[in-house]
């Protein structure tokens, strides 16, 4: 997937005090496990339960979660300890920078994000998942880049494997050997297309005359 250029200015590169000082700012523990939780442009009330299933899981993590247009989901999540709700923003990739790991959906765009910016994906993989997303939790899992789950019923479990026999930093190794380069890739690949195409055949009819278009 094409990634806005914001993502290659730093890369996945972060300056450890700075980052540490932002999540300071945000009302957030510079030493916890973040999770940067997405759902798209306009969110999910799933965010909500995810929020909640990791409050009450006993695991020492907090959240920044990416709402979006969705303004009723960023005041339910408003205010609560060990969580910083964002509403619409282009700055997505300074929160990624601020996380260790990403939770959402399986689509092309947030994965290709989250692993450009080094970040382990837990993701759902189901029946209901769409039919040309699925084939993006069976690469997670290929390239060992996090962990696919049946639901989001079973996040503080994903949560705890992720975090256990330092899981979280092998997995970050493996997606920083992923190198995205789509951005400047595909402008080269359309001008080649393009200057294919006006190498235009001739073609004679009966007559002589070649026809017009």
């Amino acid at each position: 997937m094409i990634l806005k250029p914001q993502f290659y200015q730093d890369g996945q590169c972060r300056d450890e005090r700075d980052y540490r000082l932002t999540r300071e700012e945000l009302g957030l523990d510079p030493n916890l496990p973040t999770v940067l939780v997405m759902f798209g442009g306009f969110g999910a009330k799933t965010a909500v339960e995810i929020v909640d299933r990791l409050d009450h899981s006993g695991l020492r993590v907090q959240s920044i979660v990416m709402c979006g247009h969705n303004e009723k989901l960023r005041q339910a999540l408003q205010g609560r300890e060990s969580c910083h709700a964002v509403g619409f923003t282009e700055k997505v990739p300074h929160y990624m920078r601020l996380a260790d790991f990403f939770i959402g959906k399986p689509g092309p765009g947030s994965i290709s994000e989250a692993v450009h910016m080094g970040l382990p994906a837990i993701i759902e993989g189901n029946t209901r998942t769409l039919p040309q997303e699925r084939y993006n939790t069976i690469w997670v899992k290929e390239q060992k880049l996090g962990v696919v789950i049946s639901s989001f019923r079973h996040i503080a479990e994903a949560v705890r494997v992720l975090l256990e026999d330092n899981r979280l930093e092998q997995f970050r190794r493996n997606a920083q050997r992923i190198t995205n380069r789509a951005v400047y890739e595909i402008p080269e690949i359309l001008e080649q297309i393009l200057e294919a195409d006006a190498v235009v055949p001739q073609f004679s009819t009966a007559n002589g005359k070649i026809p017009h278009h």
